[in-house]
């Protein structure tokens, strides 16, 4: 498996979940290095002799850096320095200490000589996302990646077992794993008590409910998004976690160039598949023309998960998803 982004060779889940131990622990010789994001930072402090600072030691030496390129006022808190987004990212305790090239940073305003710079400045930063207020794929749009890689994985701890998600920051909806997700836990109650034949995630985005439903075992499982970026991760993120499925082989048919400059589509097309004991596929493609594509199959259970919770609306796409694909469907 390789970056889309930067072709670097791409970790398995249990090697990330193998390195998780220790991966942002100070030694005991780390300053605490807690700062208040209320307030512009003084002169940010140096890396320990380990080599590693603290999250907020390195977001001060970014806002240093935006401040001198002119992009950011001296005036402004810490916290206007831009979003910090650590690789891989999981629920933490306390403030991380950060090693080289491990954060990606969405910042509000830069330039790409401007992020070059923080990349050869800032060794902890991996990424460099200019944020546009968006949420990338509503509408096709994007945020821009100005320098760097901006690959991430999510690691999140789910009741049937830990997941590994990989996402571009610039391309896809960025969610900040919590040590219990509320969809993820309704996704698992209704999977335990349905036990569907066939489990369909129909606004899957890079795959956590449709994975969660493989994890416990569904022995057909179909995740679909119209946006291409997130439908090629969930087959990625499929690929990634296959040593904790009943599946053999996971094959992707599709690129991600391709993908993304498509963005948006109608007609469902495969874009990764996997069969043994269990089988998975993943679609690219408009929820609404997916079920003529659906296996045959006893119990049906979908989750549907659109941008915009208005309860009328809600309730219409249920509706309509019974009436087109049958079974049941619920809105985690």
């Amino acid at each position: 498996m390789q970056c889309p982004v930067c072709r670097e060779p791409l970790a398995d889940a249990g090697t990330v979940l193998d390195g998780l131990r220790g991966r942002f622990d100070p030694c005991p010789d780390c300053p605490p290095g807690r700062l208040d994001p209320r307030h512009p930072p003084r002169d940010p402090p140096a890396p320990c002799d380990c080599g590693r600072r603290s999250l907020d030691g390195v977001m001060a030496a970014v806002h240093a850096v935006l401040v001198d390129e002119d992009v950011l006022d001296p005036s402004a808190p810490l916290s206007g320095a831009g979003t910090p987004l650590l690789h891989p990212l999981f629920p933490m305790h306390r403030l991380p200490h950060l090693p080289q090239r491990s954060l990606i940073v969405v910042v509000r305003r830069a330039t790409p000589v401007s992020a070059r710079r923080l990349l050869d400045a800032v060794p902890e930063v991996r990424g460099v996302v200019l944020d546009r207020g968006i949420v990338p794929g509503a509408g096709g749009a994007t945020h821009e990646l100005l320098a760097g890689c901006d690959l991430y994985a999510e690691v999140r701890f789910t009741p049937p077992g830990p997941l590994v998600l990989y996402k571009q920051a610039s391309t896809c909806h960025i969610e900040v794993p919590r040590p219990a997700d509320p969809k993820v836990a309704a996704t698992d109650r209704a999977l335990r008590r349905a036990l569907p034949d066939l489990f369909v995630d129909a606004c899957a985005g890079a795959g956590t409910l449709g994975l969660v439903a493989a994890l416990r075992l569904v022995p057909e499982v179909v995740l679909n998004d119209a946006w291409g970026p997130a439908a090629w991760f969930a087959g990625l993120n499929l690929a990634v976690n296959r040593e904790a499925l009943l599946v053999d082989e996971v094959e992707i048919l599709a690129s991600y160039a391709d993908l993304r400059e498509i963005g948006v589509r109608d007609d469902p097309v495969m874009v990764a598949a996997a069969r043994g004991a269990q089988s998975v596929r993943v679609y690219h493609g408009s929820l609404w023309r997916l079920p003529p594509l659906l296996p045959p199959a006893g119990a049906r259970l979908a989750a549907i998960d659109p941008f915009g919770k208005e309860p009328a609306r809600l309730a219409a796409i249920a509706r309509r998803w019974r009436d087109c694909a049958g079974g049941e469907v619920f809105i985690p």
